[in-house]
């Protein structure tokens, strides 16, 4: 999958035709650079490989202000998870303006998709993780690209909420109110 970079639906930087998909471990784990039609793929594939029971969790940004408010929705099988990407996937990684992920309640490892399609892994010394990208078509280096490395007063790139088939992430807490989702206090 070796090939130009894309920006996410929501995601505007400039210089990024100099980026790659890339990752790099570190001592939490791996971080990656996603390119936009990466980000669901690597989001199912990497949510496999997470022991059950599984949490899935969304950060929602706050009208005018700094801080997200956080949704959990706990103890999910797999097929759950699966179910949730296979719905909402598409909106989740095309969105700019959101943070999700999820994580294993049995090993606490957590794949973290954040600003600007990078993707923390925290599952220190957990190869498999590496293996999934890799075979996505991510490069491996001793630092992963990011766009914010691109970010200046001059170009401060935009994060935006995208709507795709009429949903916005902002609908995700009522529309999966009865699966069990509820906003951390």
């Amino acid at each position: 999958m070796k090939g130009a970079f894309r920006l996410a639906q929501g995601v505007d930087a400039s210089g990024t035709e100099k980026l790659r998909s890339s990752y790099s471990v570190n001592i939490s784990g791996v971080k990656a650079l996603l390119s936009g039609e990466l980000i669901l793929p690597a989001a199912k594939k990497l949510t496999e490989l997470l022991e059950e029971p599984v949490f899935f969790f969304l950060e929602l940004p706050q009208e005018n202000s700094e801080e997200y408010d956080i949704y959990y929705l706990d103890n999910c099988t797999k097929q759950v998870a699966a179910a949730i990407l296979d719905r909402y996937g598409e909106l989740l990684a095309q969105d700019g303006v959101s943070r999700f992920g999820f994580g294993s309640h049995k090993t606490e490892e957590e794949l973290y998709f954040g600003e600007y399609q990078e993707l923390s892994v925290y599952a220190p010394g957990n190869s498999v993780y590496e293996e999934a990208l890799e075979e996505l078509g991510l490069e491996g280096l001793s630092e992963a690209d990011s766009i914010w490395e691109l970010l200046s007063d001059e170009e401060p790139g935009t994060l935006t909420a995208v709507e795709i088939e009429g949903e916005t992430v902002f609908d995700l807490p009522e529309l999966l109110k009865n699966a069990g989702i509820y906003k951390a206090e």
